[in-house]
C-alpha cells in the first residue's frame, strides 16, 4: 500500500514538473517573439533564401532561413514578387 502511494505521489510530481516547464517555455517564447521586428522583402529574380539570409545576418544563414520559413509558413522555393517577412533584431546594411 505504501509503495502505491509513493508511486502516485511521484507520478504527480513528474506531471507537475512537466507542466511548469511547459508554461515557462511558452512564456519565454512569447516574450522573445514580441521583441522581433520584421522587414518586408520582395523577392527579386535570382534570389534564394540563402542569398537573402546572407544579407541580413553575420551568423549562420541556416538559422535565419529557418526563421524566415517559420514566420512566413513557406517552402524553400520562393518566387519573384513574393513578399516575405524577415525577422530582424539588428538590420544589416
Amino acid at each position: 500500500m505504501k509503495r502505491k502511494k509513493l508511486l502516485f505521489i511521484l507520478a504527480i510530481c513528474i506531471v507537475s514538473s512537466f507542466t511548469i516547464i511547459s508554461i515557462i517555455n511558452r512564456t519565454y517564447a512569447t516574450k522573445k517573439e514580441k521583441n522581433l521586428k520584421y522587414e518586408i522583402y520582395i523577392v527579386q529574380q535570382g534570389d534564394t533564401l540563402w542569398k537573402i539570409a546572407k544579407r541580413y545576418t553575420d551568423g549562420d544563414p541556416r538559422r535565419l532561413i529557418y526563421e524566415i520559413r517559420k514566420h512566413n509558413d513557406i517552402s524553400p522555393i520562393i518566387r519573384p514578387g513574393q513578399e516575405i517577412k524577415i525577422p530582424v533584431r539588428k538590420l544589416r546594411k
